[in-house]
């Protein structure tokens, strides 16, 4: 087991503090991402796993670049008041920052799909009135030439419909 020094312990409960801080944040997004998804049963347990995973490897990283992988009781303190210090201290101003970002982004996301789709628009309004006005005038059209083009199959089915109704009768 290693020797520290005073000012290595503190070097490495500040880091671990980081690390919370760190871990904290990543929380605050994962609430942010979960609260815009709203995932189902299966989603939120991918997400779960990603979102452990990743943090664990944070807590790793932290641990091994202070102090080689040493696990004492500073460090655990040093995670605990880093997200306590985030919880009370950065979280309302950094969700609101971020909140603040996906608006932005969702109207600037909007704004631009309006732009893309607009010329559609403009050629579909376009196509659409003379289309309208052809419907309009053949419409007559279209009902009587259906009427007559069926008129072989309704004779059918009317000589069909007598000649049944004359033979029941005999």
């Amino acid at each position: 087991m290693y020797m520290y020094s005073i000012n290595q312990e503190a070097y490495i409960l500040l880091a671990t503090i980081y690390g919370g801080i760190l871990i904290a944040f990543i929380y605050e997004l994962y609430k942010i991402f979960r609260s815009i998804l709203k995932p189902k049963k299966f989603a939120t347990t991918l997400q779960d796993a990603i979102f452990w995973t990743i943090i664990t490897a944070v807590s790793f990283y932290v641990l091994i670049f202070s102090n080689q992988g040493d696990l004492r009781f500073y460090n655990f303190l040093g995670f605990i008041i880093g997200i306590l210090a985030y919880q009370y201290i950065l979280s309302k101003p950094i969700s609101k920052a971020l909140n603040y970002i996906l608006k932005i982004t969702k109207e600037f996301l909007s704004d631009l799909w309006k732009l893309i789709i607009y010329p559609f628009q403009v050629g579909g309004s376009l196509i659409e009135v003379p289309y309208s006005y052809c419907k309009k005038k053949t419409k007559p059209v279209y009902y009587k030439s259906r009427r007559v083009l069926t008129m072989p199959r309704r004779i059918v089915y009317d000589i069909k419909k007598t000649v049944g109704n004359y033979l029941s009768k005999r």
